[in-house]
């Protein structure tokens, strides 16, 4: 495994982080960032990667996946109680 992949994996995070933006249907998009993520930091810890920024941005745009998912969850879960009283 060497630079080439370490570069392509971090891409890949930062697309998914992109289409973990979307609602609904980025909920696997946002694991596969994740894991992307993941991925990168373990295998390739101590090189240089020279597309951390798609790295970083990637896990970036994940987190407020996440974050949207739980927030959306919430508003629902909210919505519903008060329905029932």
């Amino acid at each position: 495994m060497g630079k080439i992949e370490m570069i392509q994996r971090s891409q890949r995070c930062f697309v998914y982080g992109l289409l973990g933006l979307l609602p609904v249907i980025g909920i696997p998009m946002v694991i596969r960032a994740s894991m992307e993520h993941y991925r990168v930091k373990k295998e390739w810890r101590d090189q240089w990667n020279p597309a951390r920024r798609y790295l970083f941005w990637g896990m970036f745009c994940a987190r407020i996946g996440w974050a949207m998912l739980i927030g959306i969850s919430t508003v629902i879960v909210y919505i519903m109680i008060d329905a029932i009283r």
